[in-house]
């Protein structure tokens, strides 16, 4: 199946290159136009597109703010501010070639260096 990602601007363009290549749809802010949109409307597009938003920004995280299953999906790349464009992809593509994508639906998901974890609503089978 084919899932459908925002990658947001604190994120290296190559992960929509990365996405697509393993045949998911990604597209990333700054090439839908979407430079500078505030968080709060970043969002709204993201659900009335049906993406899950991958983003740097650890405000996404915040389960007050997008309890599971109100979006379609948020990850958090957990990687340090000195982190370069290449340490970042090889963790994402690390991560996507061993997570079931599915999962991910609903979910809010941390990604670290070497490890991930999936936040689902506690009303979901585990």
């Amino acid at each position: 199946m084919k899932y459908r990602f925002l990658v947001d601007e604190d994120c290296p363009l190559n992960l929509e290159t990365l996405l697509n290549s393993k045949g998911q749809e990604a597209i990333h802010v700054r090439t839908c136009g979407l430079s500078g949109t505030k968080d709060p409307e970043l969002f709204t597009f993201a659900q009335q597109e049906q993406r899950i938003i991958i983003s740097r920004d650890l405000g996404w995280a915040n389960i007050n703010t997008y309890p599971p299953n109100t979006h379609r999906g948020l990850i958090v790349l957990r990687m340090p501010f000195t982190a370069t464009s290449t340490e970042i992809q090889q963790t994402f593509k690390y991560f996507i070639d061993i997570v079931n994508i599915s999962e991910l639906v609903g979910a809010i998901t941390i990604v670290d260096k070497n490890k991930f974890r999936i936040r689902k609503s506690p009303t979901d089978s585990a």
